[in-house]
């Protein structure tokens, strides 16, 4: 490898290495008679400081550098920092670099004037009071349809005491919106629901339907409209009769049927009448019973041989106070015993 070449009167130049040994060879032209022929070479060397690394980074104003390597050699980074209330204007970021140069110039730290960018929300949009983010601005978030905002939809941009500029709220949030249910509205006389059932989702559709003869009169389809409450869209339908023909036409079926199945009516008389019959039998056989006992009771006996046959006159009336009437009474019985009747006197 040539690393120079002299000739004429071209000045000398200087050859720089880190290494600790090195090796220099040198080849002349053949010999002529030039001046200086066979007067031989003459080198000079001397050890100099050690310059492998980048220069020193000064400190900045407001902030403060980290280092990744105690020494700046090749691929060391040096990284800058604001205080609170400041930003870095600038690269943040410095490497030394194969030359032993830095990536880019000395940044800087300038006091906040303004907010960060708050960003966006998910399923809404923000209204800008003005382009940037100054001090004093707001921004409103408003939510999509189908959702509800959750926290406050207005943030406002104000100076705080050292940290700089900050946001007054917290983002917010837009949740899907959920409503409450629709009760069933009951089903009119005569029609039918096409889904019968407690509760009904929002915006859920309800159908109804007649019976055959019938008008339905009203909204066959209502819709639980999504509110706080939710609300149908409409009341439920009525169904009336078609025509007075109907109704009269409904009389002679019934009739006709009635007249046609004598055998039903006969067994619902039957049915009916036999139970009052046994009935009415019962309450005369008791009655009768009951009569006839009491005849029986009332009835005094009378046989032929009377048992005052065998009392005298004398024995039966002993008691003094009623002597007078014992012989009285004495001579009637005896003398009415011969007709069997008894009186008393």
């Amino acid at each position: 490898m040539i690393l120079g070449q002299y000739s004429g009167h071209r000045g000398h130049f200087k050859l720089y290495t880190s290494m600790a040994d090195v090796t220099i060879q040198f080849q002349s032209d053949p010999a002529s008679n030039v001046f200086g022929f066979q007067n031989g070479f003459v080198i000079h060397f001397f050890e100099v400081p050690r310059n492998d690394t980048c220069p020193e980074l000064p400190e900045i104003a407001n902030g403060w550098k980290t280092t990744s390597h105690p020494e700046l050699i090749h691929g060391t980074v040096v990284t800058y920092q604001c205080y609170p209330g400041f930003d870095v204007v600038g690269t943040e970021i410095l490497m030394c670099q194969w030359d032993l140069t830095w990536s880019g110039d000395l940044p800087s730290c300038e006091k906040v004037t303004s907010c960060s960018d708050p960003g966006d929300v998910e399923h809404s949009r923000r209204v800008l009071s003005v382009n940037k983010f100054t001090v004093g601005s707001t921004v409103q978030y408003i939510c999509n349809k189908g959702y509800l905002l959750s926290g406050n939809s207005l943030l406002t941009c104000y100076p705080r005491d050292s940290s700089g500029p900050k946001w007054s709220e917290r983002l917010p949030k837009c949740l899907p919106e959920t409503y409450e249910p629709c009760r069933n509205p009951g089903a009119p006389s005569f029609s039918i629901q096409s889904a019968e059932k407690r509760f009904y989702q929002a915006g859920e559709t309800l159908r109804f339907s007649c019976y055959n003869g019938y008008q339905l009169v009203g909204e066959a389809a209502i819709r639980c409209i999504p509110g706080h409450p939710s609300q149908w869209s409409s009341p439920p339908p009525a169904c009336k009769a078609s025509s007075l023909e109907y109704l009269n036409e409904r009389r002679l079926d019934v009739a006709k049927e009635s007249s046609d199945s004598p055998v039903e009516g006969t067994s619902i008389a039957m049915a009916i009448f036999i139970p009052l019959i046994i009935v009415a039998f019962a309450i005369v056989g008791i009655y009768l019973y009951f009569s006839k006992v009491q005849r029986k009771s009332l009835r005094l006996p009378l046989p032929n041989s009377h048992p005052y046959n065998h009392i005298t006159g004398e024995s039966a009336f002993d008691n003094p106070i009623y002597e007078t009437g014992v012989s009285t009474q004495s001579i009637q019985m005896r003398d009415v015993e011969s007709h069997n009747t008894i009186v008393l006197t």
